[in-house]
C-alpha cells in the first residue's frame, strides 16, 4: 500500500517502547517492529532513531509515516496540540501535525491527542489511545463505554463518533510501584495470577478506601491469613475493583458493554471483573483497531 509511491508506515511510539507497522496493499501487516526506543530512551534525537526503524524495516527509500503517542507530547518530537473533546474523532485525520524531517522520502505527521475538562475543572488528557478508539469505531464497535487498561487506564464514552469524557486511573503504576517498593513489596514474593485472590481484592474493593485495603493486603499475610503467594492478585483485584467502582459513581449503570482494547492478558483481567461485578465486555484485537486506524488516517488526510 502506497501514498504518492511512498510504502506507508504507522508507529505507535510510547514513553518506553515503539511499535510499527508497515501496510500491505489491503490495510493489513506487510511487516512490522518493536523495540524499546521509546521516547525517553532516544536522548532527543529522534531523527536518527526514525532512521534506525527505517533500516532496520528496510525502508531506506523512504515512508509516508503516521506516527501516535508520546511522540507528539512536550518531551517528544514535537509537541502537538491537544484537540478538545468537542472535535470528533473523524477530525484526527485534517488535524495531523507535519514533523520536519531531512530523511530522504520521508514524510512525517503526528496524529493529536485530546483533553477534557471535568464538571470540577480538572483537566485529563490521552495521546495515543484515541487512534485506538478511532479504529475500533471504525471497525463497527458501538456508543458506549471503552476501556484501555495499561499503566495508566483510560475510559472513554463515546455517542455519536465523538468522546463525550474520558478519565484516566493511575492503576498499571500504582501496582507496579506497591509491588516494587514500600512495606506492601516485603510480602509479595509472586506474581503469578490467582484467581481465587483476584476475586478476594475485587469482593474487598467495593468497600472503598482503597488506602486502608491496600494496607489489610499486608496484614493479612502477616497474620498468616493469606499465603504471599497470593498478595500479588489480591493487590490486582483490589486496584482494578477500585478503578471499576470508581468509574460507575461517576457514570451511573453501564447496561451496554464495555468495550476493551488492550493486550490479551489485561483485557481478560479486566473482562473478569466486570463479569464478577455483573458487567458485560467485548475485547478487540489492539493491532487490528490500530491498522483500522491507520488506514483512515492515511487515507482521509490524502483527500484533503
Amino acid at each position: 500500500m502506497t501514498s504518492a509511491n511512498r510504502p506507508l508506515l504507522g508507529i505507535d511510539w510510547g514513553t518506553s517502547n515503539r511499535r510499527a507497522y508497515l501496510l500491505d496493499a489491503q490495510g493489513g501487516i506487510a511487516a512490522e517492529h518493536a523495540d524499546h526506543a521509546g521516547i525517553l530512551q532516544v536522548n532527543g534525537d529522534f531523527e536518527a532513531s526514525l532512521q534506525q526503524l527505517l533500516q532496520a524495516m528496510k525502508l531506506e527509500q523512504g515512508a509516508d509515516i503516521v506516527m501516535s503517542g508520546m511522540v507528539g507530547s512536550r518531551n517528544g518530537w514535537v509537541q502537538v496540540p491537544y484537540l478538545p473533546v468537542t472535535q470528533p474523532l473523524s477530525a484526527l485525520a485534517q488535524a495531523m501535525t507535519p514533523v520536519p524531517t531531512a530523511l530522504p522520502g520521508v514524510r512525517c505527521r503526528i496524529v493529536p491527542g485530546y483533553t477534557y475538562i471535568d464538571p470540577q475543572g480538572v483537566p485529563d488528557v490521552m495521546r495515543g489511545e484515541e487512534a485506538q478508539i478511532f479504529g475500533a469505531m471504525r471497525m463497527g464497535a458501538p456508543d458506549g463505554w471503552y476501556l484501555l487498561p495499561g499503566t495508566h487506564s483510560k475510559w472513554a464514552e463515546l455517542r455519536g463518533g465523538r468522546l463525550l469524557r474520558f478519565l484516566t486511573f493511575m492503576t498499571g503504576e500504582l501496582y507496579a510501584l506497591l509491588c516494587e517498593h514500600g512495606t506492601l513489596s516485603k510480602v509479595i514474593n509472586s506474581r503469578e495470577p490467582v484467581p481465587l485472590a483476584f476475586e478476594a481484592g475485587l469482593k474487598a474493593s467495593a468497600h472503598g478506601e482503597f488506602t486502608h485495603a491496600a494496607f489489610g493486603c499486608r496484614a493479612l499475610v502477616v497474620t498468616d491469613m493469606m499465603p504471599p503467594e497470593h498478595a500479588a492478585s489480591y493487590l490486582s483485584g483490589l486496584l482494578i475493583g477500585s478503578e471499576i467502582h470508581d468509574i460507575l459513581r461517576r457514570a451511573g449503570s453501564m447496561d451496554a458493554p464495555v468495550q476493551i482494547v488492550g493486550s490479551p492478558s489485561l483485557a481478560a483481567r479486566y473482562g473478569r471483573a466486570l463479569d464478577i461485578l455483573g458487567m458485560t465486555s467485548r475485547a478487540w484485537d489492539p493491532d487490528q483497531v490500530y491498522l483500522a486506524a491507520l488506514h483512515a488516517f492515511f487515507k482521509e488526510s490524502d483527500q484533503s
